[in-house]
């Protein structure tokens, strides 16, 4: 696997403090497991001596309930004679006595929390452990942002997204996103897809928590896609729900384990996915956008622009250039153009990328084009 986001975040302090230790965790703080763990700057020894005596940590404890913010150091909450022996023993003083250690949350969500630990030596002196402690206060909006990433592509990569887990990686999301099971069940949803289905005048839920489409032609389309995506365990064509009355929104449909990545010899063998990863994309969030914002945003020239805005209404290609009055091919070479800057290989991916972007920002009402 290739640098997670915040290994790049942490390397210049990780050169600079070359034998401090930097533990990088996704942990349950009530059972101690570990979702995700990344030690910097330590060999085996390190991690030979951790594991056995893992369940007398004292840090998960006070990673419960400290504030999130800024960093704080463990000895303010703990001291060394507090610690289980066994701990202390096997493992504080076999690492040249790290009983110190520097502490920052970066995300907590029921008893999941992510979290940076800077394990300080003996050696260390108290003026490098203040010029340290500072320096993660002023990189701590980086680090944030960093973990998010790393988060996000963990999730993809590695995790299945359960119903515990689903709705703090969904939270990380900055569009509507949900879980659904191979009936389009509802089972998670992040609160920017609740408020989306609360009141959109296509979509919404049954009684029994199923999302579905008012159109049935949309309705039956969402319901085969998810059913064809956990199939093949690979994302589904998007689903464009049609609005008589203004621009479409886009369903981007994926099961939450794939087996695309997949080596032949193991595909086979894989468990069927049961969850799917469900992305609205609703243009309402993207119309009230000025076009020169988009065009600034996104580096796109003011008729890659057009483009663009038509394909997130659900437009082909086609479509998109019979309504700016251009040619087919004018079209295509607009829309190439954008793939290149934007580093899409498809139609599909160009949108989802424009829809997170400019979703990210908050928009006021009164910026409409």
């Amino acid at each position: 696997m290739s640098e997670e986001p915040l290994e790049n975040a942490l390397k210049q302090l990780q050169t600079k403090y070359s034998e401090v230790p930097f533990a990088i965790n996704v942990q349950n703080l009530s059972d101690k497991e570990f979702t995700y763990r990344k030690v910097l700057n330590v060999d085996q020894f390190f991690h030979d001596t951790f594991e056995p005596v893992a369940k007398y940590n004292p840090l998960p404890s006070i990673y419960s309930s400290i504030d999130l913010g800024s960093p704080f150091r463990s000895q303010q909450f703990v001291s060394k004679e507090d610690v289980h022996p066994d701990y202390v023993g096997s493992f504080i003083e076999p690492n040249n006595n790290i009983e110190r250690s520097i502490g920052m949350i970066i995300n907590r969500h029921k008893h999941t929390a992510s979290y940076i630990n800077i394990c300080l030596p003996e050696a260390v002196s108290e003026s490098d452990e203040k010029q340290l402690f500072q320096e993660i206060q002023y990189l701590q909006p980086y680090f944030r942002n960093a973990f998010q990433l790393a988060l996000q592509r963990r999730m993809r990569e590695t995790i299945s997204l359960t119903k515990d887990l689903g709705k703090f990686w969904l939270e990380q999301m900055p569009y509507s996103a949900l879980i659904v099971d191979e009936n389009a069940q509802v089972q998670e949803m992040n609160a920017r897809a609740e408020n989306l289905l609360s009141d959109h005048a296509n979509l919404g839920l049954c009684a029994n928590k199923c999302i579905t489409a008012k159109a049935s032609a949309d309705a039956s389309a969402l319901e085969s896609k998810i059913k064809q995506s956990l199939q093949l365990g690979q994302q589904a064509e998007p689903v464009v729900v049609n609005n008589e009355y203004g621009p479409n929104t886009l369903i981007y449909i994926q099961p939450t384990e794939s087996k695309v990545d997949a080596p032949s010899y193991l595909s086979s063998f894989l468990v069927k996915p049961q969850y799917c990863l469900l992305m609205i994309f609703d243009p309402t969030d993207f119309i009230a956008v000025p076009d020169d914002m988009v065009s600034y945003l996104l580096n796109l020239t003011p008729k890659e622009t057009q483009v663009v805005r038509a394909l997130t209404n659900g437009a082909s290609t086609r479509e998109a250039a019979e309504q700016l009055g251009i040619s087919y091919n004018t079209t295509r070479n607009h829309i190439a153009n954008v793939s290149r800057r934007l580093g899409a290989s498809s139609q599909s991916e160009i949108v989802r990328l424009v829809m997170t972007t400019l979703s990210r920002y908050p928009w006021p009402a009164d910026t409409a084009c």
